[in-house]
């Protein structure tokens, strides 16, 4: 079955990717927190690897393993060699990632995996905190959540909570989400200005 078209884009990962394509550039430094099955990561190495740096994280060793697979088999040898793999909860970053250009979360649980491991409100504060810090000036967040099941509505609201308390001094925030689709993915951002 085919996804009816519009023309702006078909999801709420189109939308994020939109964004990245446009704040990425070939020097860039992005981080996917939250690697699943690499096709995000598959996208951000082909926008900013070559020069730049893919940092990949996921707690889920299938999860590093999947993601792996998929840019070893979809990309040129130029590429792979600046994108480095963590087999690591996102609650931390680990000290070898340096500050980044966009820091890259798809909240919830690993597409195809055990529903029941999934992300969960207090880590995902916690890596978000972290995140700021990580964030270079001019740096974008892009959280795709997840508010169709309890955890992943949980993470939302939390977040918004969390977001709505940043000064826009400091930050720009945008939410994107269906208005007459309740349920759906909602894709959030912040751009760090200060």
């Amino acid at each position: 079955m085919s996804r009816p078209a519009f023309s702006l884009f078909q999801s709420h990962l189109d939308l994020a990717k939109s964004y990245w394509e446009r704040h990425l550039h070939p020097h860039s430094i992005a981080v996917d927190a939250t690697c699943g099955n690499g096709h995000d990561s598959l996208s951000l190495a082909r926008l900013c690897a070559e020069k730049g740096a893919l940092y990949c994280l996921d707690i889920q060793k299938k999860a590093i393993d999947s993601t792996k697979a998929l840019l070893e088999s979809s990309l040129p040898d130029g590429v792979k060699h600046n994108i480095y793999f963590f087999n690591h909860s996102h609650e931390t970053f680990p000290k070898e990632i340096p500050p980044c250009d966009l820091l890259v979360y798809n909240l919830g649980y690993l597409p195809g995996g055990d529903k029941s491991l999934t992300t969960k409100v207090a880590g995902t504060l916690k890596s978000f905190k972290n995140g700021l810090n990580l964030l270079k000036l001019n740096g974008l967040i892009s959280i795709t959540c997840y508010p169709g099941h309890p955890e992943g509505a949980k993470e939302q609201q939390a977040l918004l909570y969390e977001v709505s308390q940043l000064s826009p001094l400091d930050y720009l925030v945008c939410h994107h989400s269906f208005e007459n689709r309740l349920k759906a993915p909602s894709l959030l951002l912040i751009f760090k200005r200060k």
